[in-house]
């Protein structure tokens, strides 16, 4: 088992690595976020944050980012996610399909239902401002069924990180505090050291540090020995004040996910947009500082008084009487500031400002609503703007995260029985938030205008029609468009429904030829029962010596007369 001093040390070694981010850290939130300005130094809780501030440009860019960013990659008001099998084939079982929906809603459930939604805000606000987030992601002590999943995003001052040599943080050591009696209700009593149990009698509010570890377990097989889990990612936690290990364990996965908007390379911490604002932001910050003391000498300006031109005291309060010996004994002294030119300074370094931070393209525009050509026009535009970013998000957190989510969801029973037929295959994920949606338009209006072009040749030549794969075209445009699959009919219910209603019609034509035959029988029989009748033969033989006579009458009208 990883002995105390083997996590300090490494602890220590991983600080000594991040302690030249610190100052960047902390010079960024002063401006940007400063109610998270607490990395090389400390500030009381409840203590004013904002005394170097004279502009908020930055502040709101940042959030407006961090917002966007949420509502359209992990948006709390549209399923953003479906679940598929990595195997294409199966992904055409209805059983699977209904399989995989359900367990996508209980998944976008649990994130709805936990505290998910609040958690996720802050890493977005972590990363457009310092560049990295982390995000902690375990089930709650009670378990699943009962609490859900608990979600904590991580301040950066407690957080010391390492990548693998793929570039993902498989390494993340915490250092956090707990008090007295929150000790005990995490670990125990009888798990903690004499300090502690000794403070919780006297001082439970007492706080101490500790450290939570979690690295591949294969590191501390090789830093310490065996290790007392079989699992990929081991898990310890130290107390420092009783310098002793308070608990160990193991992750299927890795617990933290750390996404980071863009990496330089030989780099672990990420960068953000704030890196390259920050300049603006500063210079920004001291014109408004400066501009306000013009402002308020503009306003209040200096006086100008001469030498024993005054009687007495000069009174600056209204309605106040100063005397005076003469009209020009008190001036006010002209600072000859220049408004437009401060004013149109100003404006370009919020334009600045707000073109780091993308606030031009995500935010809507003053004026008519817009159409829906308008809207996908801007999410494509955001697509180009932020793509190689958005890359780096689903790979180092949403990937990361529907994996950890549904790893402890299915571990712990709480989905429906999967199908016999996936044992063994591996679960994929599509993202189908609104801005991976809007990306998939393109194909879906390329179906509607291929449709619209085919029914007007038809007009000409029907067989046309022949060419489109209309089961095809319809599903495709079903799932461009996020239809669940339960509204859909699986393949085999639809052909069994299209064969049923082949046997239904050939049976209906059977019928109708049977009463066509019965009817044609019908006439026959009483064709031949009228013949039969006696009055009906004496009348016909009646016709029959009427005809002969009035043939043999006609034939001696045409004998010629002999003379």
């Amino acid at each position: 088992m990883a002995s105390y001093d083997y996590v300090t040390k490494r602890l220590a070694g991983m600080a000594s690595t991040r302690q030249t981010w610190e100052d960047h850290w902390q010079e960024i939130l002063d401006y940007v976020m400063p109610r998270k300005a607490d990395i090389t130094f400390q500030r009381t809780r409840g203590e004013k944050r904002t005394d170097i501030l004279f502009d908020s440009t930055a502040i709101t860019a940042s959030n407006l980012l961090a917002a966007s960013l949420q509502g359209t990659l992990t948006s709390p008001s549209l399923q953003w996610f479906h679940l598929k099998l990595k195997n294409t084939d199966l992904n055409l079982d209805r059983e699977v399909q209904l399989w995989l929906e359900d367990c996508s809603k209980r998944m976008y459930d649990m994130f709805n239902e936990t505290n998910f939604n609040s958690e996720v805000h802050e890493l977005y606000l972590d990363i457009c401002s310092i560049g990295t987030g982390a995000l902690f992601v375990e089930e709650a002590k009670s378990g699943v069924l009962d609490d859900g999943i608990h979600f904590n995003c991580l301040h950066i001052a407690e957080y010391y990180i390492q990548e693998n040599t793929s570039g993902y943080v498989d390494t993340l050591y915490r250092k956090y505090k707990l008090s007295a009696r929150q000790a005990v209700q995490e670990f125990g009593v009888e798990n903690l050291g004499d300090k502690i149990t000794a403070a919780l009698k006297d001082k439970p509010d007492k706080e101490f540090v500790f450290i939570h570890a979690v690295e591949p377990t294969v590191d501390y097989e090789n830093a310490g020995g065996k290790v007392g889990t079989k699992l990929p990612f081991h898990s310890c936690h130290v107390c420092i004040e009783d310098k002793m290990i308070v608990r160990t364990g193991g992750y299927y996965d890795f617990p933290y996910l750390v996404p980071r908007w863009s990496k330089a390379t030989g780099e672990i911490f990420g960068r953000s947009p704030s890196y390259n604002a920050l300049p603006d932001i500063k210079t920004l910050n001291k014109a408004v500082e400066i501009g306000l003391k013009a402002w308020a000498k503009a306003i209040d300006p200096p006086l100008l008084v001469q030498d024993d031109g005054v009687i007495g005291k000069v009174r600056m309060t209204p309605g106040g009487i100063t005397v005076v010996r003469n009209e020009a004994a008190i001036t006010p002294l002209q600072i000859g500031s220049n408004w437009q030119i401060t004013d149109l300074k100003e404006n370009q370094l919020r334009t600045a400002i707000r073109q780091a931070y993308y606030s031009d393209q995500l935010q809507l525009q003053d004026g008519p609503q817009m159409t829906a050509t308008e809207v996908q026009v801007r999410y494509e535009l955001m697509q180009r703007l932020l793509g190689p970013t958005l890359g780096r998000f689903q790979s180092e957190f949403l990937n990361p995260l529907i994996e950890r989510v549904f790893g402890i969801m299915i571990r712990n029973q709480a989905f429906l029985p999967a199908p016999e037929i996936i044992q063994g295959q591996k679960v994929d994920v599509e993202f189908v938030g609104p801005l991976a949606r809007s990306q998939r338009m393109e194909e879906a209006t390329a179906v509607e205008r291929l449709y619209e072009m085919t029914m007007s040749l038809a007009q000409a030549d029907p067989t046309v029609l022949d060419i489109i794969n209309n089961d095809v075209a319809i599903r495709m445009r079903a799932e461009l468009l996020g239809v669940p699959k339960s509204v859909l009919r699986g393949i085999d219910e639809v052909e069994e429904i299209r064969e049923q209603r082949a046997m239904q019609q050939q049976m209906q034509q059977e019928m109708m030829m049977m009463q066509e035959q019965a009817n044609a029988t019908k006439t026959q029989a009483e064709a031949a029962q009228t013949a039969s009748d006696p009055q009906v033969q004496e009348m016909m033989a009646q016709a029959e010596e009427q005809m002969l006579t009035e043939e043999q009458a006609a034939e001696m009208e045409e004998e010629p007369v002999t003379q």
